[in-house]
C-alpha cells in the first residue's frame, strides 16, 4: 500500500519509540517477520500526557496525525484547552511492508491560523511482535529543539500478519480498508453505561447498511459568528443559536447571550450520503426561557456547488429576518463504500451531531 519511502529527511529525528510499557497476550518472539508481506495495523490512540503548551492561555487544543510513506492515514479528533488530552480513538489500515515507521505528528488547532507543531515521533513497526497487543509511549520531539521536553503520547498497537494478500494491493484498497475500519470504530466507540440501555437502544441494521454504502465523504463545518442579527428581545438584544440539518444528521449550535453579533467559533462534520452533496438546511434561532423559541432567519449550502478539498468561506443571508452567518465549510471525498458486517446490537452512529 505504502511503497515509497517519502520520510527520509525526517528520519534523521531523533528517536522516539520507547518499548512497550506493558503487554497482553501470547508472545510471540520468536516468529520472523516476513517482510515482504501484508500486515493489518490496529492504533488505539489513548491520550497525550504534559504535551505543550502553544495558546496564550497556558495551554493547547491538540490533534494528532498519523502518517506512513508520507501519506495521512489517520488524524484525531481535537480536544479543546488540554495538556492532558484523552482521545481513546481506534483505526486500523494495511501495510505491505514494515520498513516504514508510523510516523506521528502533534499539533496545536489554531482557528483561522496556522495550527502550531506540538512535537512528533517515529514507531519503529519491526520491532512490534506479531499478534500480540503492545502499549506504547512515544516521546514527543522538535528536530529542531531537540532538547525541548514536549510530553508524551500513549498508543496501543496490534500488528497482525494478513495471510492469503498480495503485494499489489492497491493503495486504493489499502485506505478503503482503513475507512471501513473507521466506520467500524465509529459505531462502537462509545459503549452504554447502563446494560438495560444496551438492550432497548439499537438501531435497525437495514438502515445502518443503507447509510454506510451511501456514505461518500465528510463535510466539515466551522460557524465562526452572526453579524447584524434580527433583535428579538424587549433589551433590543437576542439570545442567538444556530440549528444545521442534512438528511437525518442534525447539529445544534450552543447559545449565545445578549448579543446581536455572537461569535461561536464551533467545528463539527457531517457525513456525506449523496453523490453530489445535498443541501444544508440552516435556521437561526432566539432562545426564550419558558417560551417558544423565537425563528431569526434561514438560509441553506448547496453543497454541489462547492468543490472538495477546499475550505470555503461563506458569507450566507438571513432570509426571512436580518442579518448573516459565517462559516468555513470543507468537503472531503472518501472512496466509495463496501458491504460492512455489524454486529447485532448496534451502536449510535452520530459522532458531532445532537438532537436539536
Amino acid at each position: 500500500m505504502l511503497d515509497s519511502c517519502k520520510l527520509k529527511s525526517a528520519c534523521n529525528l531523533p528517536v522516539i519509540y520507547n518499548k512497550k510499557i506493558h503487554t497482553a497476550g501470547t508472545s510471540n518472539a520468536d516468529v520472523p517477520l516476513a517482510d515482504p508481506g501484508m500486515y493489518q495495523l490496529d492504533i488505539t490512540l489513548k491520550r497525550g500526557q504534559s504535551l505543550a503548551a502553544r495558546d496564550r492561555g497556558g495551554t493547547s487544543d491538540p490533534y494528532v496525525k498519523f502518517k506512513i510513506g508520507g501519506k495521512e492515514v489517520f488524524r484525531s479528533k481535537i480536544i479543546h484547552k488540554n495538556l492532558n488530552p484523552v482521545w481513546e480513538e481506534k483505526a486500523c489500515l494495511l501495510v505491505d511492508h514494515l520498513r516504514e515507521p508510523l510516523y506521528i505528528k502533534v499539533f496545536d488547532y489554531d482557528f483561522g491560523l496556522q495550527d502550531d507543531f506540538m512535537g512528533s515521533a517515529f514507531l519503529d513497526l519491526t520491532q512490534l511482535e506479531l499478534n500480540r497487543p503492545t502499549d506504547v509511549t512515544l516521546t514527543l520531539k522538535d528536530p529542531h529543539y531537540p532538547d525541548h521536553d514536549l510530553g508524551t503520547i500513549l498508543l496501543s498497537v496490534i500488528l497482525t500478519p494478513k495471510e492469503g494478500e498480495h503485494r499489489d494491493v492497491s493503495s486504493i484498497h489499502s485506505f478503503l480498508h482503513w475507512r471501513i475500519c473507521e466506520i467500524k470504530t465509529m459505531l462502537m466507540r462509545k459503549s452504554w453505561k447502563r446494560s438495560s440501555k444496551l438492550q432497548t437502544q439499537s438501531l435497525r441494521l437495514s438502515d445502518v447498511h443503507r447509510k454506510s454504502h451511501l456514505w461518500r465523504g465528510i463535510v466539515s463545518i466551522t460557524l465562526i459568528e452572526g453579524r447584524d442579527l434580527k433583535a428579538m428581545d424587549s433589551n433590543g438584544l437576542s439570545d442567538p443559536y444556530v440549528k444545521f440539518r442534512l438528511g437525518h444528521q442534525k447539529y445544534k449550535s450552543k447559545i449565545m447571550p445578549k448579543t446581536l453579533n455572537p461569535q461561536w467559533r464551533e467545528q463539527f462534520d457531517f457525513h456525506l450520503y449523496e453523490e453530489r452533496g445535498g443541501i444544508i438546511d440552516i435556521t437561526a434561532w432566539d432562545k426564550d426561557a419558558g417560551k417558544r423559541d423565537d425563528f431569526i432567519g434561514r438560509c441553506q449550502i448547496d453543497l454541489s456547488a462547492l468543490s472538495r478539498e477546499q475550505t470555503h468561506k461563506l458569507e450566507l443571508q438571513l432570509e426571512e429576518g436580518e442579518g448573516h452567518l459565517v462559516l468555513l465549510v470543507t468537503l472531503t471525498a472518501s472512496p466509495p463504500s463496501a458491504s460492512l458486517t455489524f454486529p447485532s446490537t448496534l451502536w449510535r452512529t452520530r459522532k458531532n451531531a445532537r438532537k436539536s
